[in-house]
């Protein structure tokens, strides 16, 4: 094994460059991180595949550090575009807070990738949880509300998450190696609850909406950063927990490829339209996994490669946009046009790959995506993730169009150098991705026993088609569009069910335990009555004629019973009361 693998996570590189935060000077704690990331995009490309590390934490074996053709690509784009996103986050006026707590939400998605075991990964996952909440929180005003939904949703998914794993070992049973990744989680309940937590943080239908609440929040270069990692991450685990593949798990992708561009096509404000569009490009990831083919995992691993680009990209628009025209609505702002031709060159080559337009990045993985559908004889999924493509197609004419020619003004200056040194190179990748894609492809999982041909005649009549039947519908329905601004999503029913629910459930609930402390009070108070009132106790139960002659009797009687206990009574008592402790002390031996 190379002396480049070793058991210390390359994260702790990131995270070293976080402690510059204690300068408070922003170009340090940016130029540290840069550096950080940088060295470690640099030992991504050139370590070797292996494991290394094998600590021991309550007689199981973790590893930290483990490179395979999944974690080096993935782990290639965590840390090639922190680069750009701290170079964007500093160009856009982020404070050294900002670079700092970035820097630990980055280090944390690296770890994750590189983690070749459950509990190391779930360490790394409630790191970028509580990253990504502060960095939500700095923002101030709203944010912090959102933020706490945020941190909510992530701390229920994180628990749902390790209880799968918990789940996880008792269905294989404990040894040293039950937490590695091997060949995935155990089937049944493990694999649904772990399922669950993972799509909580991959935006799943119906908890998805802290998605584009929380993208739209904070500062437009947070947003950049956040783009990138948390929903990806969580598309990687699902590879690990599912490496056979989960035919459901690609068919809830389909769902939230038709699902995020569908709410993408109603909104005008720039972030919030991209967040929705990260639920449905997670889809396309997720479809890809759980077709379970070598051409269906090498096709997602490789869109979530290119969907960090291109939607980190379109990120750095949306935030450009906004910072010169003080709003996140499109049509309020001024318009693009070639007098801003870094701004308007690099969303052109955004849009066209997360659209999948030949040539570039998102064409050529799209296409191995649908093609694995195909390859496993899975036509309605084919359907789905193309339905969502025309979705894709007319929300981003809609962008565009809105960017374009609905701004209130024409004063629209271009990016800052700054911010042209983040998206050019990310542009340039996009389209350079889409052309020389062979030796990307050597990189993906499985290289050996999969092939496809991204220019096929089918796959470029198929684009073709795509690209016609959304122009013609954004043209028929854009009076539709142009009245529609964000819209009413899943939580404006969910919130009020799940908040009447929980009232419901906790008011019974303390009714209940009342009606048992009350039960409870009433046998107190009558054992109370018959140790400190025996002989009112007795004569309660007795029938009415027979009770005054107890009475009569009690009265004459010694003692407060009114039974006048023998010798033979009291020995026989004591013994009996010997008896019970002896056996009680033989029991607890």
């Amino acid at each position: 094994m190379s002396e480049l693998v070793t058991g210390v996570p390359p994260a702790t590189l990131i995270w070293l460059a976080a402690l510059f935060g204690l300068t408070r000077n922003s170009r340090i704690v940016t130029g540290a991180g840069v550096g950080a990331c940088a060295v470690v995009t640099a030992w991504t490309l050139v370590v070797p595949s292996g494991a290394a590390g094998g600590w021991t934490f309550l007689e199981f074996t973790l590893v930290p550090v483990s490179v395979d053709p999944a974690s080096r690509v993935v782990g290639l784009a965590f840390a090639a575009f922190g680069i750009v996103a701290l170079v964007y986050l500093s160009g856009t006026g982020g404070e050294w807070y900002h670079g700092t707590v970035a820097l630990v939400y980055i280090g944390g998605a690296v770890c994750g990738v590189f983690a070749g075991d459950w509990l190391t990964l779930l360490v790394a996952w409630e790191v970028m949880a509580i990253a990504s909440t502060i960095l939500v929180w700095v923002h101030g005003g709203d944010a912090v509300r959102i933020g706490f939904r945020y941190a909510l949703v992530h701390a229920i998914g994180g628990a749902v998450f390790a209880a799968g794993i918990a789940l996880h070992l008792v269905s294989v049973g404990p040894s040293p190696d039950s937490l590695q990744f091997a060949d995935g989680l155990a089937s049944g309940i493990p694999a649904v609850v772990a399922g669950v937590g993972i799509t909580i943080n991959a935006a799943l239908i119906g908890v998805h909406v802290w998605l584009p609440d929380t993208y739209a929040a904070p500062h437009v270069g947070v947003s950049v950063v956040l783009s990138a990692y948390t929903t990806k991450l969580a598309a990687y685990a699902a590879f690990r927990a599912f490496p056979e593949g989960n035919l459901a798990l690609a068919y809830v992708g389909g769902a939230m490829a038709i699902f995020g561009a569908s709410y993408a096509l109603i909104q005008k404000d720039a972030r919030r339209l991209l967040s929705y569009h990260i639920q449905a490009q997670v889809g396309y990831i997720l479809a890809g996994i759980g077709v379970g083919s070598s051409l269906g995992a090498a096709g997602a691993v490789a869109h979530l490669f290119n969907n960090v680009l291109f939607k980190g990209l379109l990120f750095m628009i949306a935030g450009a946009i906004i910072v010169r025209t003080g709003t996140p609505s499109l049509d309020k702002g001024g318009r693009l046009s070639m007098n801003s031709p870094v701004l308007a060159g690099s969303f052109l080559i955004a849009a066209a790959s997360i659209t999948a337009v030949p040539g570039t990045n998102g064409f050529v993985s799209k296409g191995m995506v649908l093609d694995a559908a195909i390859d496993g004889g899975h036509g309605p999924l084919r359907w789905l993730l193309l339905v969502g493509a025309v979705g894709t197609v007319i929300s981003f004419v809609k962008f565009g169009y809105l960017a374009a020619f609905r701004g209130r003004t024409t004063t629209f200056r271009d990016v800052s150098g700054g911010q042209a040194v983040a998206m050019v190179p990310v542009a340039v990748v996009c389209v350079a991705l889409g052309i020389f894609y062979g030796s990307f492809f050597e990189l993906l999982p499985a290289s050996d026993r999969w092939t496809t041909a991204p220019y096929s005649q089918r796959h470029v009549r198929e684009k073709v088609t795509l690209f016609g039947v959304g122009g013609v519908l954004f043209l028929a329905g854009r009076p539709l569009l142009d009245r529609l601004d964000g819209g009413r999503d899943i939580d404006t029913i969910r919130d009020p069910v799940v908040f009447g629910l929980t009232r419901r459930t906790v008011c019974a609930v303390s009714a209940g335990f009342g009606s048992i402390a009350a039960a409870e009070l009433a046998i107190r108070a009558r054992i109370a009555r018959l140790v400190y009132e025996p002989v009112e106790s007795v004569a309660t139960l007795l029938p009415r004629r027979i009770e005054p002659v107890y009475r009569a009797y009690a009265a004459g009687t010694v003692g407060t019973t009114g039974i006048q206990p023998s010798v033979t009574y009291r020995l026989f008592a004591l013994v009996c009361c010997l008896l019970a402790g002896l056996i009680l002390g033989v029991s607890f031996q």
